[in-house]
């Protein structure tokens, strides 16, 4: 199985590491643009930071590793050590699993510095530890770090700033290992960090002592995240492993493999009363393992996909292919039963959307670049239903063909066919007129969400 996910991902997987290689060289090549973000104010700041005298040092990477010089550092006014910067290029040892010196040239180390993590770029580093001893992490730490997902926070962290775990101006998906009695540990639920706690003290994690072993495969755990809800509150826990040892034997792994599970608890005594796995689901299609894209803080989202009223649990799975479509699990509140039941009709649809105000949902698909779908999903009693499609296809000689179909009295019918012809075809583009012409039939009419 785990054989057959990697040669089904392996093209969106190559997709997205040309993006982010692109994202890359635009920035190490224009930077400017990219420093324009962050303000004059911040400007000078970098500038400033920039003429000050750094030092490369020995770090120790690991137990028993030799020194390498990888990080720069400055001194304090109280004598204690700021990180600065890394570079992972000296790094011979493990790029993977960095673990930030204790003390610097027999000077405590207390801050991990703005961006400090890449000289450019950390390519490789997956998981980083931080010791005890550090009390301050600034902001956008991960910056230059471009696959990071465990940050390991000691005791004596008491400070981290509001963007410290972003990258791209946006809250990074990583994953906080600390104790859950520690300030780490309330930071990460505030900003809604997925955590790792492998020794619980806190009554609220009590569900780990059962359910920190893996659930399948034998693949331990790795994160969770607590989500509260209108009736129950939810744990999502999230079972990985990243192959350290593969990866410094040099096998290419393209991606980790991850599952996941949802515990529905109840929120006045925390007992656990649902434990919702993949076994249920269509493991070809959309196994709980090697999901692309998928962390705890997207996985689970809570919506009414029925419109009973009631709160369901949506389990985003990922993008497939080429990056054409998205598939998620629903599990919809059966009120009666008290419990959640799969809806095995939503595997159907592609990139589900949900559209309260009209009462349905929208899957939206293609047939490569010049075939387009809409579908539209209703529930009928009790049932999610598919009610309509609306195709768009570009044709030879840039003309568009809409074909409207909808289930009427329980059978389905072509309501709308109609062929558009570009109205100037000198233009660049001729087939985006006649595209616009098919669309605009529907602008006002509401039934249809293109």
């Amino acid at each position: 199985m785990r054989v057959k996910r990697k040669v089904l991902i392996a093209a969106a997987i190559i997709v997205s590491a040309g993006i982010i290689a692109a994202i890359n060289l635009v920035k190490r090549n224009m930077p400017a643009i990219f420093d324009a973000a962050y303000g004059l104010e911040d400007l000078s700041l970098l500038e400033a930071e920039a003429e000050r005298e750094s030092t490369y040092v020995g770090c120790p990477l690991s137990e028993g590793s030799s020194i390498d010089d990888c990080f720069t550092y400055e001194e304090l006014p109280d004598g204690t050590v700021r990180i600065t910067g890394y570079d992972e290029g000296k790094n011979t040892q493990n790029p993977y699993q960095v673990i930030i010196p204790p003390t610097i040239e027999g000077k405590q180390v207390s801050t991990l510095g703005r961006e400090c993590l890449g000289a450019p770029y950390a390519e490789n580093l997956l998981e980083l530890t931080i010791p005890d001893g550090v009390t301050t992490i600034e902001e956008n730490v991960i910056e230059n770090a471009n696959d990071i997902t465990l940050i390991n926070l000691p005791d004596s962290v008491t400070s981290i700033d509001e963007k410290a775990f972003w990258r791209n101006d946006c809250q990074w998906p990583v994953v906080i290992a600390c104790k859950d009695t520690s300030y780490a540990y309330q930071y990460a639920k505030e900003k809604g960090f997925a955590c790792q706690v492998m020794e619980p003290a806190l009554p609220e994690n009590d569900f780990l002592k059962e359910y920190q072993k893996g659930v399948k495969m034998d693949i331990s755990y790795f994160a969770h995240l607590r989500t509260e809800g209108d009736r129950y509150d939810y744990i999502t826990m999230e079972f990985r492993d990243n192959e350290i040892e593969k990866r410094l034997e040099g096998e290419l792994i393209y991606q980790e493999p991850n599952e996941f599970l949802i515990l529905v608890l109840d929120k006045t005594h925390g007992d656990i009363l649902q434990c919702i796995d993949s076994s249920c689901m269509d493991a070809d299609k959309v196994a709980f393992c090697m999901l692309n894209g998928v962390f705890c803080q997207n996985f689970l989202s809570l919506e009414d996909w029925n419109f009973d009223g009631e709160q369901d649990l949506c389990c985003y799975q990922g993008i497939f292919g080429t990056g054409a479509a998205s598939y998620s699990s629903l599990f919809v509140y059966e009120s009666n039963l008290g419990i959640y039941e799969n809806v095995p009709e939503f595997l159907r649809i592609d990139s589900p959307i949900l559209r309260r105000d009209k009462q349905c949902i929208y899957g939206f698909s293609r047939n490569g670049a010049a075939i387009h779908y809409v579908d539209r999903y209703e529930y009928i009693d009790g049932q999610l239903t598919n009610v309509a499609r609306l195709s768009q296809t570009v044709k030879d000689g840039n003309e568009v063909e809409i074909v409207d179909e909808r289930l009427i009295d329980g059978k389905w019918q072509i309501y709308h066919q109609e062929t558009f012809c570009p109205r100037d075809s000198s233009a660049e583009e001729p087939w985006m007129d006649a595209y616009e012409q098919s669309e605009s039939l529907y602008v006002g009419d509401g039934y249809w969400d293109l």
